[in-house]
């Protein structure tokens, strides 16, 4: 079983045999023998350092947003064990970090260090292999080797001012810190703090000991400067030639290492030279001539030096490799994904999105073109039939790599540090959309958000709207291309080329798949095996019914698998993940329903009591329940009637689905009905839970819930995904009208909202026995049946809108007619019974 923070279905992952994000961090065993990286891309991977081969991929257990990314590995001295740290656990339903220890000969989880209060940036094993270091937040924690061979803290220091970043250890057990906080501490073995120094103006990052001597080498995340100094006291010593390593830019040196036998200082970092980001190295000690290696393309990320001389290098790219005592390279990993930075003019796509044209290489070079009717990747060629994005006609500012786009001068709501990396403006002018290191974001013409923020593989380099305006295609950091649909988002395609170019897998989310043969098993179902468990990864090519070449042909004319293969097709194609999976849960969207039927106000609303409110909650939740998994992989439904549906129970079951939408990656959909009693008060509509006194007006404001409230709730979840509201009650159009009330102005800022309301603001709301139900919901029952007007077995929104528009006036001879507001387009959300 998952918990609350990990994915409880298969989610689909590129593994081309080596990490598909930033190698973050990088450790080795004591002999040299073996190397263990950690990445973003939520894996670690053990290697053989005599000849790169790679040994093993651990895969941590996966969850939204950013749980499973790994910042800090180590390794055993006698490379046994491996302990990972990262952002490994942390929600907002779950707040803490862990510490994974796995074995390094079997991949196997040995233990969980739970209980983190943030996540950890660094770990470092002791020489003797006893002890782990690790910096926790603003703080470091120090943790012991017991008889049975669990780890449990003995040492901590919380009086940090700011993050403690790096930590190492000297050879004779003490160790040292870096922090934020500009100071560099020294501690014995035991974990006391013996010494401290302050870097005035400066923030010390990576530090190591000189194996031999025991001199301390800093360095720096604000400049291509590297200190070195006494391991002991601190003092400054004779410092190496860095008098013209300075730069314009003065990108930081922030990595530093030194050779097995103490002869040569290594650094590296964000420090570069035209495109190449060499390490830079010193002989006699530090204090001799400077030279440069070569390494990858990208920040050099770790630097780890070999028993006979080697050093293992990684960087950002994601770049791996050994370079030998003389400088050349013994093995290097490059990366096995294009490269899309600084494409953000040259992605051209054609028309209609199924022509995309990019570079396998930074800046748009070594160009391919994807057809995606013929499935086919080929050299690019000038036929006019592709075309760059837009990115003239809106007054939108300081888009491509700052942290403060703006429009008409205005900042755009992005997260502090949040890097704006692309832009691409609708054909039409009056929308937008800007790629980010961790969004996809859109905008309307005034800046006002159109749907939820799309979370990405990687940052989002390049983006382009097709000029029919129905999809926009984005280049990730990842290598993959996706194509989106405009109007909610949501993700209809992806490809991943390999840099070869010629061999691709291109998929749906629902993992539908066509490939060449050179591709077929670098994509695979990640699957979560609980929190004590290492997860697994299943090649989709396990799954013969999921290979569709004919399916994503059309997947973009029909905007949608779904489209394609419609609700039972989708069905089969999700049974058969889970089938060989082993998955208790299939992969894609839920429905998650609340249904509220109040009939039996309480005693002191007696006069209030309704016939068939109650009924109308249950058979809504009955029949979406039944009827929906066809299309849906799981129906999550919550039925509140009479004395269940207090005030209270509603706003828990409200945040209920609001924390279940949140790794839904915004394709799940969420239905609330409410049956029951509605009233205006002072121009405001409420609606009347049980247990209500309607004895005055103020005694419904006091406790009655109120539209506005009722806003925020939905305007919490709508963030997450797609929400249908219907409210069968009296003078229920009250709830968004006129422009200046209630749920309205949340509908302006919301494009995966739609409200369904049973009458005008001024109407009662009918039930009767006829019907056994009121009429706005005995309609909406018989539009599940009746309402598929195209005959595709699926009911959209003006699917809904038009059967319920027609059948409540006749039902009700014309005494009771429905409203409807939405932003959204015409999705098909639900199937027909």
């Amino acid at each position: 079983m998952s918990g609350d923070s990990l994915f409880d279905r298969p989610v689909l992952a590129i593994d081309p045999g080596f990490h598909t994000a930033m190698i973050k961090s990088a450790d080795v065993d004591v002999a040299g023998r073996i190397g263990v990286t950690g990445s973003e891309d939520r894996t670690v991977r053990v290697w053989s350092l005599a000849d790169g081969a790679l040994k093993r991929t651990i895969r941590l257990p996966q969850g939204p947003g950013n749980i499973g990314k790994v910042y800090a590995v180590a390794i055993s001295p006698d490379g046994e064990l491996i302990a990972v740290g990262g952002w490994t656990r942390w929600s907002e339903n779950d707040r803490q970090q862990q510490i994974y220890i796995f074995s390094a000969i079997s991949g196997m989880m040995h233990q969980r260090i739970d209980g983190l209060p943030n996540v950890a940036n660094d770990l470092a094993f002791s020489p003797d292999g006893e002890r782990l270091a690790a910096t926790i937040g603003t703080s470091l924690r120090l943790y012991k080797r017991d008889a049975a061979g669990r780890w449990a803290d003995f040492a901590t220091d919380n009086l940090y001012e700011d993050n403690c970043l790096r930590v190492a250890f000297n050879l004779d057990g003490g160790l040292a810190t870096t922090s934020r906080d500009g100071r560099l501490r020294l501690y014995d073995a035991d974990g006391d703090l013996i010494k401290s120094a302050t870097m005035l103006n400066a923030r010390p990052a990576g530090l190591g000991f000189n194996p031999v001597d025991g001199r301390l080498a800093v360095g720096f995340g604000d400049r291509a400067a590297v200190l070195v100094m006494d391991g002991r006291t601190l003092a400054h010593l004779e410092q190496p030639d860095i008098a013209s390593i300075h730069n314009r830019f003065n990108k930081p040196l922030s990595t530093v290492a030194w050779s097995a036998d103490g002869r040569v200082l290594f650094s590296g970092g964000l420090y570069q030279i035209g495109n190449s980001f060499p390490v830079v190295a010193w002989d006699d000690g530090g204090l001799g001539t400077r030279r440069l290696l070569s390494a990858g393309d990208n920040t050099v990320t770790s630097l780890r030096p070999l028993a006979d001389g080697g050093l293992l290098v990684a960087s950002a790219d994601p770049w791996l490799g050994v370079l030998e005592a003389d400088d050349t390279p013994r093995w290097t990993e490059v990366p096995r994904q294009i490269d899309p930075r600084h494409q953000e003019t040259s992605l051209k796509v054609s028309p209609d999105g199924t022509l995309v044209e990019f570079g396998l290489r930074k800046g748009g070079v070594d160009r391919r073109r994807f057809d995606v009717q013929a499935l086919h990747l080929s050299p690019s060629r000038e036929d006019g039939h592709v075309h760059p994005p837009r990115q003239d006609g809106l007054p939108i500012a300081r888009w491509k790599d700052e942290t403060s786009p703006t429009l008409n001068g205005a900042p755009l709501p992005l997260e502090p540090s949040e890097f704006s990396r692309c832009l691409a403006i609708h054909p039409d002018g009056d929308s937008f959309l800007l790629g980010t290191e961790w969004w996809l974001r859109a905008f309307d013409g005034t800046g006002a958000i159109l749907w939820p923020p799309r979370p990405v593989g990687g940052s989002a380099w390049a983006a382009n709207v097709c000029s029919d305006g129905r999809l926009v295609v984005v280049a990730y950091d990842d290598g993959t291309i996706r194509w989106h649909r405009m109007e909610d988002g949501s993700e209809l395609l992806s490809l991943f080329p390999l840099p070869d170019g010629e061999n691709w897998v291109a998929r749906t989310p629902e993992g539908i798949y066509a490939a060449t043969p050179g591709a077929r098993n670098i994509l695979r179902w990640h699957v979560n095996r609980g929190w004590d468990r290492a997860a697994e990864a299943i090649p989709v090519s396990d799954i013969p019914e999921t290979f569709r070449p004919e399916v994503i042909q059309q997947v973009l004319p029909q905007m949608g698998t779904l489209g394609v293969i419609g609700a039972l097709g989708l069905a089969s194609v999700r049974n058969a993940v889970r089938r060989v999976t082993g998955s208790d849960v299939p992969p894609g969207a839920r429905l998650h329903v609340l249904a509220i039927g109040i009939s039996d106000y309480g005693e002191a609303a007696s006069q209030l009591r309704l016939t068939y409110a109650d009924r109308d909650a249950r058979d809504v939740t009955e029949t979406l329940r039944l009827s929906q998994v066809v299309l849906y992989t799981e129906v999550r439904t919550t039925c509140l009637v009479n004395e269940e549906a207090t005030k209270t129970a509603i706003f828990a079951a409200l945040a209920t689905i609001r924390k279940g939408m949140e790794d839904g990656g915004g394709d799940d959909l969420a239905v609330i009905h409410f049956s029951g009693h509605g009233d205006m008060v002072d121009d405001k509509f409420y609606f009347l839970p049980h247990g209500i006194d309607d004895a005055s007006d103020a005694a419904i404001k006091a406790n009655a819930l109120p539209a506005t409230q009722f806003h925020d709730e939905i305007a919490a979840i709508a963030k997450h995904g797609r929400v249908v509201v219907f409210v069968d009650a009296c003078r229920s159009g009250g709830v968004t009208s006129p422009p200046d009330r209630s749920l309205r102005a949340m509908l302006l800022d919301s494009n995966t909202l739609t409200v369904f309301t049973s009458c005008a603001e001024k109407q009662l709301s009918r039930e009767d026995m006829a019907w056994e139900n009121g009429a706005f919901t005995e309609a909406l029952l018989e539009a599940l049946g009746g309402a598929d007007y195209d005959h595709d077995g699926l009911i959209g929104v003006s699917d809904l809108s038009r059967y319920l528009g027609e059948r409540v006036p006749a039902l009700t001879g014309g005494a009771q007619r429905p409203e409807v507001e939405t932003r959204g387009s015409d999705i098909r959300i639900l199937a027909r019974l």
